[in-house]
């Protein structure tokens, strides 16, 4: 064998490694994808939870300020400002076809039972608003509206129509 050829032998070129797959992702990634995924969902979930209950926390903040008031045709105007406000908030269908008299009634215990329960308290809730010489128990009325008001379903699922 000459030298030539022995400097020939029979070798392969260098190989270069394959390059880097993008899949399987490093364990990091996944760390980080999964706390991005977990931080959405947590954040998402308290919006709905606060969303669902806001409906509720304005009906109390307002009823926390009737029980200050004395007059009790205001009182009654009120209550009924009230009712409307929620019961609109639970079913936008209301504006559009306002009910009166026991109709009224039996929406209001469609929506929640408790306030219409005490047949007393109906002058307070159909006359008192209108006629300010109509007489009334106060504080029967602001008791039955806190049931109501706690029987109020927690978010604005739309109340089954009559």
């Amino acid at each position: 064998m000459t030298p030539l050829e022995a400097t020939q032998l029979p070798l392969r070129d260098i190989h270069l490694p394959l390059p880097i797959a993008w899949w399987p992702p490093a364990p990091g990634w996944w760390v980080a994808v999964s706390l991005v995924i977990v931080l959405t969902l947590g954040w998402t979930l308290q919006r709905r939870w606060h969303r669902r209950r806001a409906l509720r926390r304005a009906a109390w903040t307002e009823f926390c300020q009737l029980q200050n008031i004395d007059d009790p045709h205001r009182l009654a105007m009120a209550v009924a400002l009230l009712l409307r406000r929620v019961s609109q908030a639970l079913d936008p269908t209301l504006a559009q076809t306002p009910l009166h008299d026991t109709a009224w009634l039996a929406r209001l215990d469609q929506i929640a039972p408790g306030l219409t329960a005490d047949a007393t308290l109906h002058p307070a809730l159909l006359q008192a608003p209108y006629d300010p010489t109509t007489v009334y128990d106060q504080a029967a009325l602001l008791r039955a509206l806190e049931r109501w008001l706690q029987a109020l379903p927690l978010g604005h699922q739309r109340v089954s129509h009559v």
